[in-house]
């Protein structure tokens, strides 16, 4: 057999292999984890729905329901959405941010117009509506009507109104008959189709001035209007007054013979179809907090809601949830991501640590598939159990522990079956609030008991032994709120290390001598501004790989190499240094690090009010930094990172929501784990990052061709090699199909396995 038929036969199977066992994403690979119920409008273009929420866009195909999302990953300009708006006769929807940005979306691609966004205005920039026309988007705004050339993909003009010289905020736009209509903040403006020069404010005429109205809708060719909690009729230039709510209406919506109305008060809201003739109610739908209504031809009605996301009802009045998968809130303060499973907790706090009664619990992405625990669906935290801000799970048993700011611990079994510790178990009330109940970060030591910080107690560690037992300690050390204490973690050497949480900047080190019952042998010590740690506050802390404590505070970090020595006083902290362009500086002097983690290389991944850096395992190089001007990510308030090691997934939470960047190091595997590189086959024309996981630590690999003949050599990151696909000489090698070498560091043992490199 000739050589090229050997060889072919070897990608034949290769690939069918490959086929069979799937495909890894590639390195530099970002995904957005967004919640889906919170949506903000939602248009057709007959066959798809496009929804907008918050912080995304997904599309709904109408006769499946299949579900496409979109978000800064696929190449949106921002997040925080505003509107959405579709144009039948250029195919064209036009997305608006509540900064002022407007994408284009058509054919799967994005065009941004960032002019208003940009614009030199004083006070917001606000897009109330959309209303599009034969190839342009006119645009309410809080600086006036703005009119978009959609196929141009430009801003053709602006009109502006005025009171008194007061700039006065259009609502909605529409057209009817042979006139243009503006509800604004005082009344309605109307204009003839054909006016010549509508920049001019003169030429619009004033109708029902006065009225502060909020929407604007057409329906059986008449105009409808909508106040605080009033629709109006214009009937003879006048607005005439035909429905008032008990409640906010929050829009109205033209049907095909209804105006839908929607209206909100704590505890109730619906959407009522009111007869566009008699002005009657002949129809309702229940909703959480409904912002937009599209009724379809055939019948089913399609909701956005501000609570629930995108509700379809049917011809048969039967309602379901249509959205894609994802967490169930924003919030990422507790986060915990390992083989490819990843909790987030949804609580949250203010600048003095104090629970805000959140109930969104906590989410699992497991399997590409969300699965929510939280206050409104899930029967044990149901109007009861708020602030989660910890999740972790328990090495031993596989359980997940789950910590509340004010409602205690709740324990998950891998059964499903669960714990919830509240009032009883030893814990204890915080001062002078007997239902707080605090137990804000967790952390399991290497003997699989379970130790836990209750912030503001009396005694803020605690411990559940492995036999069940529960065990609580205090320390002297004086703090701006009493026993405040955080962000707990176990060293290589059994001792736990917390800090204050609300100031001053003070690390905390406790040893219980291997005697957790007994607590007289018990020794700490504080480590404050005199041992050199900066700042004002402590906001984060992480154990490395070389069992190194890191410390985050609100004006860079400070490190504590050997903390096995902490407290004998041999052993203090120390001021990283770090490489700017030329000039070397404290690591991370001046910014407010609120959160540290260390990946399967030993590197820090560091997340602050600026984005996201990666830096070298000393601290002294700057590998990455990730903005979210420059990347994906969402925002710059990064609340929370946790690393997959598994897979060198990187999640990153932020203010704005949960995103994942695949990295170029997972956690080193054990001697004779199999190795994977990916993508394999490498495509034509690829020209990504390439993986090679399965690794030993720092393990050396080679790439030859069949031959033998050397291509490519470097060492592991962690447990995963990466190369830029190309050979020494800076070439692409040729199709065909090639040998890993991967030898352990101390060159006992060779792994090796095959790529194959696609014409």
């Amino acid at each position: 057999m000739k050589r090229n038929q050997i060889i072919t036969g070897i990608i034949g199977l290769l690939l069918y292999s490959l086929c069979a066992s799937g495909q890894g994403r590639p390195i530099g690979f970002w995904r957005s984890h967004l919640p889906y119920n919170t949506a903000r409008g939602l248009v057709t273009d007959g066959s798809l729905i496009y929804t907008v929420t918050d912080l995304s866009m997904f599309s709904t195909e109408i006769s499946s329901l299949n579900m496409t999302s979109y978000s800064k990953v696929e190449g949106m300009a921002d997040v925080l959405m505003s509107c959405i708006g579709y144009d039948a006769y250029t195919g064209m929807v036009v997305l608006a941010y509540q900064n002022g940005n407007i994408d284009l979306f058509r054919d799967n691609s994005f065009y941004n117009i960032p002019d208003l966004k940009l614009r030199p205005v004083s006070g917001a920039k606000t897009i109330y509506h959309i209303y599009t026309e034969n190839g342009y988007a006119y645009l309410s705004t809080s600086v006036g009507v703005i009119v978009i050339d959609l196929e141009r993909r430009e801003i053709r003009e602006t009109y502006t109104f005025t009171q008194d010289s007061r700039v006065i905020s259009p609502t909605g736009f529409v057209a009817m008959g042979e006139y243009y209509y503006v509800s604004t903040t005082s009344g309605i403006y109307r204009t003839p189709r054909n006016n010549p020069n509508p920049q001019l404010p003169s030429s619009w005429q004033l109708i029902g001035q006065g009225t502060s109205l909020a929407s604007i809708a057409t329906v059986r060719d008449r105009i409808f209007a909508a106040g605080a909690d009033s629709v109006f009729v214009l009937d003879s230039d006048t607005l005439q007054y035909v429905y008032h709510a008990d409640s906010l209406v929050t829009h109205i919506d033209a049907g095909r013979e209804l105006l839908w109305v929607s209206t909100f008060r704590e505890g109730y809201a619906r959407v009522y179809g009111m007869d566009a003739t008699s002005y009657g109610i002949v129809d309702s739908i229940p909703g959480g907090y409904v912002m937009q209504v599209l009724e379809l031809p055939d019948g089913t009605v399609w909701v956005a809601d501000l609570y629930n996301g995108l509700t379809k009802r049917d011809a048969a009045r039967q309602q379901q949830h249509v959205r894609p998968w994802g967490p169930r809130a924003v919030g990422a303060y507790g986060l915990y991501a390992d083989n490819e499973e990843v909790w987030v907790a949804h609580g949250s706090f203010n600048d003095l640590y104090q629970p805000q009664q959140n109930p969104f619990g906590f989410s699992r992405y497991r399997s590409l598939q969300w699965v929510s625990f939280d206050g409104y669906d899930y029967p044990p935290f149901i109007d009861s159990i708020f602030d989660f801000v910890s999740v972790v799970k328990n090495p031993v048993d596989g359980s997940l522990w789950a910590g509340s700011l004010s409602t205690g611990l709740f324990i998950l079994h891998p059964d499903e079956s669960y714990e919830l510790m509240y009032h009883g178990a030893g814990f204890l009330s915080k001062p002078g609030e007997p239902n707080t109940i605090p137990v804000n970060s967790i952390a399991p030591d290497d003997a699989g008991n379970m130790w836990v910080t209750q912030h503001s107690t009396l005694r803020e560690l605690a411990v559940r032994t492995k036999d069940g037992h529960w065990y609580h300690f205090s320390t002297p050390f004086p703090r701006s709120i009493p026993h405040s204490a955080a962000g707990l973690l176990v060293d290589d050497a059994g001792q736990k290390w917390f800090h204050a949480a609300n100031g001053p900047a003070m690390v905390i080190v406790y040893n219980d001598n291997g005697t957790i019952e007994n607590a007289d042998d018990d020794r700490s010590r504080a480590f404050g501004s005199t041992e050199n740690i900066p700042g004002t506050k402590v906001l984060s802390m992480a154990k490395d790989r070389e069992g190194a404590i890191w410390v985050g505070t609100d004006n860079g970090i400070a490190r504590i190499s050997c903390p096995e020595q902490a407290l004998d006083g041999s052993c203090m902290p120390e001021l990283p240094k770090v490489q700017y362009d030329q000039f070397v500086g404290y690591l991370f002097g001046e910014e407010q690090v609120n959160t540290i983690a260390v990946d399967g290389a030993n590197r820090k991944w560091v997340g602050t009010n600026n984005g996201v850096w990666l830096v070298s395992p000393d601290g002294d190089k700057i590998v990455y930094r990730f903005t979210a001007e420059n990347s994906p990510l969402p925002a710059n308030t990064v609340t929370k990172i946790a690393i997959d090691g598994t897979t060198g997934d990187v999640y990153i939470g932020t203010d704005n929501g949960l995103v994942s960047f695949r990295s170029t190091a997972t956690d080193a595997n054990d001697e004779g784990s199999k190795l994977v590189a990916f993508p394999n086959p490498v495509p034509s024309g690829y020209k990504g990052t390439i993986g090679i996981r399965g690794l030993t630590e720092n393990a050396d690999v080679r790439i030859t061709d069949i031959s033998g003949q050397l291509i490519y050599r470097t060492k592991a990151l962690g447990g995963q090699a990466v190369w830029n696909g190309k050979d020494y000489t800076g070439k692409r090698p040729q199709s065909g199909v090639y040998l890993i070498f991967a030898t352990s560091s101390d060159g006992s043992q060779t792994n090796t396995g095959k790529m194959v490199f696609m014409e």
